[in-house]
């Protein structure tokens, strides 16, 4: 989940045409343009006469435009309603991410939370005490960088849980969850197969069948691991590197033994570590939700998800029913998603209570958040370089990384710092993740800094864009 559920959009920094799945994006190629080499063809010469121009008279005899000459509307006759969407303040969704922040590689990414490194390595700490395998364990399942690692996308398990939905809850009912739809959740990756659930339903019937026939030859199923691999498990293995296909076929091999492992260790993470948070958090979710509740009712649906999405652009599959909308205080600035069964769920940090209350009871002349973020942002000469490389032309992750002469973990970060700040937006094409510069961003700068100072902002004579971005002050990681 940045993380598209990156890890999820991580896919912090954020996926997003949406084939949002867990893991690292694949960003290695280049995008190239087709150039149609087809002969222009010659307009048919037509004998009737016609008006000149880009107009016909009507009935009385004024003009109107011609409709053959304008853009076609394009219309998906797959979709059919607007998705639904729904704002949770649920703990879960902050345990849950909670895990993925600490989990984090020391080096490259704990300076893109800003919980910080203290926290991080005290979370650590406590949860190593109580267990020593059981961060190893979360790693293992969720991704923790280390070869073979798979990318469990259980966020996107948490909305079906029954009431409370607590992480308690959710814990003593991820045991009761179909076998199926767990396989599902603990081995979705990014970039597999459209067949791959298909491919992973039969190798589970594949494997369900081998154990009967041992339980009928034997009088007991096997449970060393030593089934024989199958023509589906083989091509589902197919989807995935190398590394990650020994981790993948163990799962399969031993599904619940899997399952009872992690929710073990997840258990340990609640018990020693976010127990203890959940009291703070859980008031600061609760107003998030509000605050975001608040500018639904003040807003039509699209620009609504528009500014929820924090400079993610989602494009939006044909099966998409509903968007959930969770606030997180763990994965600030990043944002998490993951696009599962016909439901997004959005987690994204905690901005617009902490704006209002900045306007409530704040000194009116203490500089708020959002003026902060915005100039900060612009106080590391690397990132004014990214920025003049987006002037040209948006890029890839992978691009801006070469280009700078950076790690592409060194490049993730500062572009988490500048959508987080609004500078940029970032899109997924072609299963690679894109940065774009936002419009006009010299004229948000200027606004800012003259509402901030007093002043009546100036207009200037560049031409206005069709739609005023600086009420989108998007933040968070993909």
């Amino acid at each position: 989940m940045e993380k598209g559920y990156w890890r999820m959009g991580t896919r912090a920094e954020p996926q997003a045409d949406i084939s949002a799945r867990s893991g690292t994006k694949s960003d290695g190629r280049t995008a190239r343009e087709s150039k149609d080499t087809r002969p222009e063809s010659k307009p048919e010469t037509r004998s009737e006469a016609r008006p000149t121009g880009s107009f016909l008279p009507n009935a009385s005899g004024e003009t109107r435009p011609d409709p053959r000459l304008s853009a076609p509307r394009a219309v998906d006759l797959r979709r059919g309603r607007a998705p639904e969407v729904e704002i949770i303040a649920c703990p879960t969704y902050d345990f849950l991410l909670s895990i993925h922040v600490s989990l984090a590689t020391p080096d490259n990414t704990y300076a893109d939370f800003d919980v910080g490194r203290a926290w991080i390595e005290s979370a650590r700490a406590r949860c190593a005490a109580r267990d020593p395998s059981a961060l190893t364990t979360l790693g293992h399942y969720l991704g923790d960088g280390r070869p073979g690692s798979l990318h469990a996308t259980l966020i996107s398990l948490v909305w079906q849980c029954p009431a409370p939905r607590d992480p308690a809850a959710f814990l003593a009912w991820l045991p009761t969850l179909p076998a199926a739809q767990f396989a599902e959740a603990l081995l979705d990756q990014e970039g597999l197969a459209s067949d791959w659930v298909a491919l992973l339903q039969s190798a589970l019937a594949e494997r369900s069948e081998q154990r009967n026939e041992q339980q009928n030859k034997h009088g007991r199923a096997k449970t060393d691991g030593a089934l024989i691999p199958t023509p589906a498990l083989d091509r589902l293995l197919e989807n995935y590197a190398l590394d990650v296909r020994p981790t993948v076929r163990a799962a399969l091999d031993d599904l619940q033994g899997a399952r009872a492992e992690l929710i073990r260790a997840l258990h340990i993470w609640l018990e020693a570590v976010f127990a203890a948070e959940a009291p703070r958090i859980e008031p600061m979710l609760a107003r998030e939700a509000a605050a975001l509740e608040q500018r639904r009712r003040e807003m039509a649906q699209e620009p609504f998800i528009e500014l929820a999405m924090r400079g993610v652009q989602v494009s939006r599959p044909a099966g998409l029913r509903r968007i959930i909308f969770a606030p997180s205080y763990f994965c600030r600035p990043a944002v998490y998603y993951h696009f599962w069964r016909g439901t997004l769920t959005f987690c994204a940090p905690i901005e617009f209570s902490t704006r209002d209350a900045e306007s409530s009871f704040a000194d009116p002349r203490a500089p708020g958040e959002d003026i902060l973020r915005f100039f900060e942002a612009l106080g590391d000469s690397t990132r004014l370089r990214i920025l003049r490389l987006l002037a040209d032309r948006e890029m890839y992750l992978t691009e801006l990384a070469e280009r700078l002469g950076l790690t592409k973990a060194t490049t993730k970060h500062h572009m988490v710092r500048l959508r987080a700040a609004g500078f940029v937006t970032l899109y997924d094409r072609d299963r690679l993740t894109y940065y774009a510069l936002r419009p006009d961003i010299a004229r948000r700068a200027a606004q800012m800094l003259d509402t901030y100072l007093g002043r009546p902002h100036q207009k200037t004579g560049m031409k206005q864009p069709a739609h005023d971005d600086s009420a989108s002050d998007l933040s968070s990681t993909v």
